[in-house]
């Protein structure tokens, strides 16, 4: 064998790779939240709960999957990919998951038109949202809570779910976290209307 044939081996056999990679098809995924059953404390069937604004971190604010490497790598995978924005992905989620536990017909979602007369919301700033090299899926998120414009709770929900392996496991986990979220979020809303009165 030829230098030629030893130099563009290699080169051949890399091409080929990336051609069959490139081949794969995209996959895309949503996140859910099991709804479950009304929270025992329910808030009058015509409360208005107000949902947003929902702010994301700049490194989640891309369609790609991602996986913290270590502490300060992190990895796109452009395989995998959300199917919808994403901080509109968790907005509809909560959306019904909340107006079902909280038994309200009136969820909206931020921003919401001036004369919309609103009695509570919630804001949020997610801080993490990703799978970790161990396989742990990841989600943080501050929040607030509003009545009349007047800062009534805030709080920090943390959650951590073994995820398995694949993408699919890393969403179901997150989907996981977005329920254990959703139901906090309830019962500290039916709590603060028992006690207001609303």
């Amino acid at each position: 064998m030829n230098m030629k044939h030893v130099i563009y081996l290699p080169m051949l056999l890399s091409a080929l790779l990336l051609a069959a990679c490139s081949s794969q098809p995209i996959q895309f995924y949503m996140l859910s939240a099991e709804t479950g059953g009304p929270s025992t404390a329910l808030l009058p069937a015509d409360t208005v709960l107000g949902l947003g604004p929902i702010h994301l971190p700049a490194y989640l604010d891309r369609p790609q999957l991602i996986t913290a490497l270590s502490e300060h790598q992190y990895e796109l995978d452009d395989q995998h990919r959300w199917a919808e924005r994403l901080d509109d992905n968790i907005a509809r989620v909560l959306r019904l998951s909340l107006a079902k536990q909280l038994g309200i017909e009136q969820v909206v979602r931020y921003p919401w038109a001036p004369r919309q007369a609103i009695d509570y919301q919630i804001s949020f700033d997610i801080l993490e949202l990703h799978q970790t090299a161990s396989g742990q899926s990841r989600f943080s998120v501050q929040w607030q809570l509003k009545k009349a414009e007047q800062v009534m709770l805030g709080k920090r929900f943390e959650c951590s779910e073994a995820a398995g392996k694949g993408a699919e496991a890393s969403v179901a986990a997150q989907s996981r976290c977005l329920t254990r979220f959703s139901m906090e979020l309830a019962n500290e809303i039916a709590g603060l209307g028992s006690m207001h009165g609303r």
